[in-house]
């Protein structure tokens, strides 16, 4: 509890308050630990030629956006004392960049860009954490490897059958449309390569020695062996 003393002087009654003054926190410079950027994945909207604090970094981390043109926008990755992190480099949606700050690494995506009518274009971003193996799109880019490559395989899709070739493609066909949306390899399985988005149907492979298997399934395996191997 504060002390109040009260002196009187030539008729004048002084209060002095000792003790217990509020002071505002003082957060550590970077340079004197490591820091994380909390609540991940944070989306967050940047107008063109302005520069925002990221989400959840305590203004230790920001994002410059240039001028969004062409469907694309030059972007930084700032660090508390201006120094660039990342960039400035080119995006496109879906594009990504990798960073490191306060000891941990982050990926920085755009997800898209608005040419307003009215008022300034801006850019969406969604910053995460890295992952610990390969990147998402890595991943799924080794998904689609795995099945060009299983030429002994039959892949069934609404009860035809495709070589895996055309199987692969179709299923690059479908992730090139889904753009954005997609952004773990686990998504790609659930929401591109387990069933027929037209159908519902769930898709299926006979394997060489002539086993069915759901598709779905048989992918999920193959990717716990990419993060377990890297």
């Amino acid at each position: 509890m504060d002390r109040i003393a009260v002196t009187v002087a030539a008729g004048v009654v002084l209060l002095f308050v000792t003790g217990g003054c509020a002071r505002k926190e003082e957060r550590p410079p970077a340079a004197e630990g490591t820091f994380a950027i909390s609540g991940l994945p944070a989306e967050m909207t940047v107008t063109q030629r302005s520069t925002t604090a990221v989400p959840g970094s305590d203004g230790r981390v920001r994002v410059t956006v240039d001028d969004v043109t062409r469907g694309q926008v030059t972007v930084t990755v700032l660090a508390e004392d201006g120094s660039a992190l990342a960039g400035p480099t080119s995006l496109c949606p879906a594009d990504r960049v990798r960073f490191a700050a306060g000891g941990g690494a982050y990926v920085l995506q755009l997800e898209a860009l608005d040419n307003a009518l009215v008022g300034e274009d801006h850019a969406t971003l969604v910053i995460a954490a890295a992952e610990a193996g390969p990147p998402e799109r890595e991943k799924i880019e080794r998904l689609l490897a795995f099945v060009a490559s299983m030429q002994d395989a039959v892949f069934i899709r609404n009860g035809a059958e495709y070589p895996a070739a055309e199987a692969a493609d179709h299923l690059r066909w479908k992730w090139e449309a889904a753009g954005a949306r997609i952004r773990t390899a686990e998504q790609f399985i659930e929401e591109i390569a387990t069933r027929s988005s037209a159908s519902g149907e769930a898709y299926q492979i006979r394997l060489k020695d002539g086993v069915l298997v759901p598709a779905g399934e048989y992918l999920k395996e193959r990717l716990a062996e990419i993060n377990e191997n890297g």
